[in-house]
């Protein structure tokens, strides 16, 4: 891209705006402001400076005639552009466009925006007990799987604009025993509190235990596991359960009551505990209870990639073993721990 088209259209750029999905070691960043010439220019570094800023802050707050946007999202950038700012976006074979992105479908929704003026952080309150498990559980994922959840954070909190529109969850929950071990898995929806339709499924993920010990309360682990990853344990959960056993036992967790010794029915209790505000439903027959078990029983039977491998055992003794450490971190141990995740 010529250089003169860094500035085209408007004042010449004064600051840059950089999205938390690059790091400040980026190249792109260096590349851009040689496309400026090498003119002095203010680098805002939202990880730094507004970590967790929602979409509709920057779009809002941060961006205006003199200001361009530096960004991997390719969502963002033609939201900014169709807005009349001007963003930089990677391009595939190399180089920075400052042009929309074909292919890339863009709805811009002008979702609300909180009143007054920019926060130092966006980070969901510190939650010394949910950054403890989201860290111990973190313990077990590739780069890969941590990499996946920033995604599906980010596109959740982007379809809802922030946080604060995220009114509740629900998650259907099932597994069954196959001949190669338990496969399971949980279907989430999320509900807006205004200005934006429920997104249904927000998500979707399936594990095989071969472990040949069978526990009901397996899945509601795996299930809970990524409602604390997507952090959305702050707000109301519904939890919808396919198998009597496990509906059983996870209402008595939720009313305080223990319901087995085993690390896996402890490490439920931890997790429910945690949850804002949960309650237990019959997953009764109808449409998520026949996807459900439709998707478990293809799963069981055919081999693919949406099955996760996993060692719940593993997973619940850790769970177990880091309680007590809970107790133990400090508030910028829990700030810090919430931006790595």
């Amino acid at each position: 891209m010529p250089k003169h088209d860094a500035h085209r259209a408007g004042c010449p750029i004064e600051r840059i705006v950089v999205d938390e999905c690059l790091g400040p070691a980026s190249p792109l960043v260096e590349q851009l402001t040689q496309l400026l010439d090498g003119r002095p220019v203010d680098v805002v570094m939202l990880a730094a400076r507004h970590p967790g800023i929602p979409d509709i802050e920057i779009l809002d707050k941060l961006l205006d005639q003199c200001t361009a946007l530096l960004t991997r999202d390719r969502v963002l950038h033609n939201l900014a552009i169709g807005r009349g700012f001007r963003s930089f976006a990677p391009l595939p074979a190399g180089g920075l466009t400052d042009r929309k992105l074909p292919g890339v479908a863009v709805t811009d929704k002008r979702l609300p925006v909180a009143s007054g003026g920019l926060r130092d952080t966006y980070m969901p309150e510190a939650d010394v007990e949910a950054q403890s498990i989201a860290g111990r559980l973190a313990g077990f994922m590739s780069e890969h799987q941590l990499k996946q959840f920033r995604t599906k954070r980010r596109r959740i909190r982007s379809h809802f604009g922030s946080l604060d529109n995220i009114a509740g969850t629900a998650l259907t929950i099932g597994q069954v025993r196959a001949v190669r071990g338990t496969v399971g898995g949980c279907m989430l929806k999320v509900d807006a509190r205004h200005g934006v339709k429920a997104l249904s499924p927000a998500s979707e993920s399936y594990f095989l235990d071969r472990s040949p010990r069978h526990e009901p309360l397996q899945s509601v682990v795996w299930a809970l596991a990524q409602l604390f990853m997507l952090q959305l344990q702050s707000r109301p959960l519904t939890l919808f359960l396919c198998d009597a056993a496990a509906l059983r036992q996870c209402t008595e967790l939720a009313g305080g009551r223990a319901a087995g010794t085993s690390p896996v029915a402890q490490s439920a209790g931890r997790l429910l505990g945690a949850i804002c505000q949960a309650q237990v439903q019959p997953c009764v027959k109808g449409r998520f209870s026949d996807a459900m078990q439709g998707k478990l029983a293809q799963l069981a039977r055919d081999d693919g990639n949406e099955l996760v491998p996993v060692d719940m055992a593993a997973i619940a003794a850790g769970l177990v073993a880091s309680a007590a450490d809970a107790g133990s971190k400090s508030g910028s141990d829990v700030g810090d721990l919430a931006q790595e995740l």
